[in-house]
């Protein structure tokens, strides 16, 4: 008859076996490791007490006395590890036997590399003038220790024979307390794993099979394969009955849920082709709106432009005819004359930039040029200077050296510097920092220059509008510097945009092409 196991007794059973196989070894190595250190304890205990008896011998002078000798080494022997101890001490005839524990028995040799005893190979020099090795005597191993003598009377040595073997008493009872605590854990884990059985696995399986027979009424589930006889293979043919009674109704379901997403996927491509076209016709409705506001708003900066340039034409010429008889008046004065010109040259760079703007305002092409980008930032700050000096704001610049040039028009690019400068003033009036960088991106192939301030900052819901014309942060700002700024930007073929950090200043970084790679394009 067959014996048939369930998945308790059977996982049980091979957990026994696996924890009596671990059991046998851990006895095994046990046993091992145990002797080991004991035999080396023992070995080194001999040591001690032989390089002791050959001490005492040099310290007392024990050769004058052979009784005493006899009597110092007795008391060593009288352990049951030693089986012989023998003291020789060197004569004119050769080696006398000072002492000995057993004068009836084989005389125990000094130790040298040529000792022919060593035939196992295991010769030590634990020490300084000690030698040891393992022997054979009576069938028995045995440690041979001989320990070199030096006193002022001659030379000599001391031998001792001690016992290797361990107490196997003491071993078997340690090996039996051993096995006794191993085995009552493992006793303990088996007890404890057939609770777990009862508690973690039956009672489980009773509210599967319970699921499976409420599952009859509906509830879907795959077919698994039944792989033995025991309470799972019960818990796998009591799911397969359940399925193939709703078979049938499943397939009848699967035939209706294809053409119903047959349907849904149809109607599903209609509406992402509308909604396609819905956000296509958005985009374009939105961006002709920003085109449209774009132009309107430059149309205003353009007629703004125009009247500007009517309006201060008349005090510019005034002021430069007033400039040029001051000029003839002061020749001598060396000082006023570079002031003077200073003075003229901003003259000359308002009606160019007044002219600039008419320029961008009827869509002008701008004339692009190598410039140094580093040159024109230090003659920026050279000019503004004064300004921020007396705005008690304070100026660093860290500028790469041996930037590459860029291809821009100067005076566009040294308005952009200015009505940047000029933005981070109004932000800061009551005195901060003003940092200006530039270094090459050489992944990028472009020259970035960042201005960066500790103002307020800007706000992040101005920040999307911050460059369009009439778009302004400030109470008396016109709303057209950031605007022409990027007009200018964009007319080099470079990008600007603006950090907003409000409460830690704001930071706007300038990125151009380079002058190289625009040629080579």
């Amino acid at each position: 008859m067959r014996l048939r196991l369930n998945l308790q007794w059977t996982v049980l059973l091979l957990v026994a076996s696996g924890m009596t196989l671990i059991l046998v070894l851990s006895d095994y190595f046990h046993g091992v490791m145990t002797r080991s250190i004991i035999e080396d304890a023992r070995y080194n205990r001999a040591v001690g007490q032989t390089v002791g008896i050959a001490e005492r011998i040099v310290t007392l002078q024990l050769f004058i006395n052979d009784d005493a000798l006899r009597r110092d080494i007795g008391l060593v022997a009288a352990r049951r590890d030693f089986r012989q101890i023998d003291v020789f001490e060197s004569s004119p005839h050769g080696l006398r036997l000072a002492a000995s524990t057993a004068p009836d028995a084989e005389r125990l040799p000094a130790l040298d590399e040529n000792s022919h005893d060593n035939e196992l190979g295991e010769m030590e020099h634990p020490l300084p003038a000690v030698v040891t090795m393992e022997v054979m005597r009576g069938g028995v191993r045995h440690w041979l220790i001989s320990v070199a003598l030096k006193e002022r009377r001659g030379t000599g040595y001391v031998a001792a024979l001690v016992a290797k073997n361990s107490d196997r008493q003491f071993l078997s009872r340690l090996q039996l307390q051993h096995n006794l605590v191993v085995g009552g854990a493992m006793a303990v884990c088996v007890g404890l794993l057939c609770l777990l059985f009862l508690f973690f696995f039956r009672r489980p399986a009773r509210d599967i099979v319970q699921a499976m027979a409420l599952a009859r009424g509906g509830n879907l589930a795959s077919r698994v394969e039944v792989r033995r006889r025991d309470e799972l293979g019960a818990i796998a043919r009591g799911f397969n009955t359940m399925m193939d009674d709703i078979s049938a109704r499943d397939r009848e379901r699967e035939a209706l849920m294809t053409t119903i997403n047959g349907f849904n996927r149809d109607l599903q491509r209609e509406v992402d082709a509308a909604t396609g076209e819905l956000r296509s016709a958005n985009e374009a409705l939105f961006q002709s709106q920003q085109r449209l506001g774009r132009s309107e708003r430059l149309a205003a900066m353009g007629q703004v432009a125009a009247s500007l340039a009517h309006e201060i034409g008349t005090p510019l010429n005034s002021i430069s005819g007033h400039i040029q008889l001051l000029a003839r008046r002061l020749r001598r004065d060396a000082d006023a004359q570079r002031r003077l010109d200073i003075v003229n040259q901003q003259i000359d760079f308002i009606v160019r930039i007044v002219r600039a703007l008419l320029q961008r305002t009827h869509k002008r092409l701008t004339v692009l040029r190598p410039t140094d980008l580093n040159a024109l930032v230090d003659e920026v700050l050279r000019l503004v200077g004064p300004t921020l000096d007396a705005h008690a704001i304070e100026v660093s610049a860290a500028l790469q050296p041996a930037l590459p040039a860029v291809l821009a028009d100067r005076d566009g690019l040294q308005q952009v510097f200015l009505n940047l400068i000029n933005n981070s003033m109004d932000a800061m009036s009551r005195g901060g920092r003003l940092e200006i960088a530039t270094r090459l991106n050489q992944h990028a192939r472009i020259a970035e220059i960042d201005v960066r301030d500790t103002g307020p900052g800007i706000p992040p819901e101005a920040a999307e509008q911050l460059f369009e014309p009439l778009c302004t942060t400030k109470a008396t700002g016109s709303g057209f510097g950031l605007a022409i700024v990027r007009e200018i930007v964009h007319a080099h073929g470079g990008t600007i945009d603006v950090g907003q950090e409000p409460g830690e200043g704001a930071t706007f970084r300038l990125r151009l092409p380079l002058a190289q790679d625009v040629a080579i394009a």
